[in-house]
This record gives C-alpha cells, structure tokens and sequence, in this order.
C-alpha cells in the first residue's frame, strides 16, 4: 500500500511536460500583459506591441499573441523538465530558479534572436528584459513544492 501511494506522488515526465507547458502558457499570458502595459504607457497601442511577437511585418496581434503563447508554453516544457533535474541537485527556492530561468531566456534571445532584422527588436530592451523576468518568476510561482 505505501509502495502505491509513493509511486502515485511520483510524477511522470509526461506529466512534467504537461504541467510545464501550462505553466509556461500561463507566464507568457501575465508576460504579454505586462508588456502590453508597459506599452500603452509608453504611447503604444496593445495591438502594435501584441503585433511585435509574430516576428514579420504584417503580423496581426492575434497572431503575434498566439505565437508569443506557443513559445512561452515550449519554454514551459523544458522549465518542467529543468525544474525537475535541478531540484535534485540543488534545494534552491522555486521562485529564484524560475527568475534564473527568464534571465537565461532573455540572454539567449538577445544572443540568438535578436541579432537579425526582427519586430522584436522593437521592444525595448529593459522592458524585454524585465517581461523575461516576470516570466521566470511567474513559472517559479507556480511549480509544485513536491518536485
């Protein structure tokens, strides 16, 4: 019986996949808003600052926001499985490692990204840099405390 309940809490790596794609969904949502906010009160419209996501002129802001999502939930598969592997080797507070998280995030978009013509470029790069951490902290908030 106590094997059972043991291998219940255990949880499997799809289940991980899952659970990070969610997550990660969910933390570009509050990062896109952020943004957006920032935006508007930098004299944007949300709709140029959605448009900037889709990564080609002519961008809708829908297909800017969808596409924001779909990385942001990729991003959240491998923040899952990440999570999972560092917690093993380091006790560190989920939320940290989620910031530590959005920073990489941000340093690899402005290294690899970022370095071509892109809509993305239009977003400034503190504000970037700031949404990148709300994003890992968001993803931090959010994971489980048994992992």
């Amino acid at each position: 019986m106590k094997q059972q309940m043991e291998a219940r809490q255990t949880e499997s790596w799809g289940d991980t996949a899952v659970s990070g794609l969610l997550a990660g969904i969910v933390a570009g949502v509050v990062m896109a808003a952020f943004l957006a906010g920032l935006g508007f009160a930098g004299g944007d419209s949300v709709a140029d600052v959605l448009s900037h996501f889709g990564g080609r002129e002519g961008t809708s802001p829908l297909g800017g926001l969808l596409t924001h999502l779909a990385v942001s939930g990729v991003y959240g598969i491998v923040w899952g499985y990440l999570l999972r592997i560092v917690r093993t080797l380091l006790p560190a507070p989920a939320w940290l490692l989620g910031l530590a998280y959005g920073l990489l995030l941000f340093l690899l978009a402005q290294g690899i990204f970022l370095v071509g013509p892109t809509l993305l470029i239009g977003i400034p790069p503190l504000q970037f840099l700031i949404g990148h951490g709300v994003y890992g902290l968001v993803l931090g908030l959010q994971a489980k405390s048994d992992r």
